[in-house]
């Protein structure tokens, strides 16, 4: 489902491809762990996901509450589209957010 990458300076990059769904899910769990783990901040890439569901979206969700813990953030490389954006729309993860967690799923008020 991807791989860790060394982002080069603080940030950590961890790029997942393919199918980010339930039955990946525990994957993918085991690898934000241990990229939360390593400290610091965390740049998730989701370019390459072919698929995601309600499951990917709550443990990105939950590693973001992880890392806030650890006194790191977690951010998106690029602003969530397709799959993932038809996921967030659907399960009403947009609607009515908070200024942070629209920023973090669409990029919202950021410079690019």
């Amino acid at each position: 489902m991807g791989d860790i990458l060394d982002g080069g300076g603080r940030d950590g990059v961890i790029a997942f491809s393919g199918p980010a769904t339930i039955p990946h899910v525990a994957d993918a769990w085991t690898r934000l762990s241990a990229a939360i783990a390593g400290g610091g901040d965390l740049i998730v890439d989701v370019s390459e996901i072919s698929g995601a569901d309600l499951s990917f979206v709550q443990l990105l969700e939950s590693a973001r509450a992880s890392c806030a813990r650890q006194g790191g953030t977690v951010r998106l490389a690029q602003p969530a589209e397709g799959a993932l954006r038809d996921v967030l729309e659907r399960g009403g993860f947009l609607d009515g957010a908070d200024a942070e967690r629209l920023q973090f799923w669409t990029h919202a008020g950021v410079a690019q």
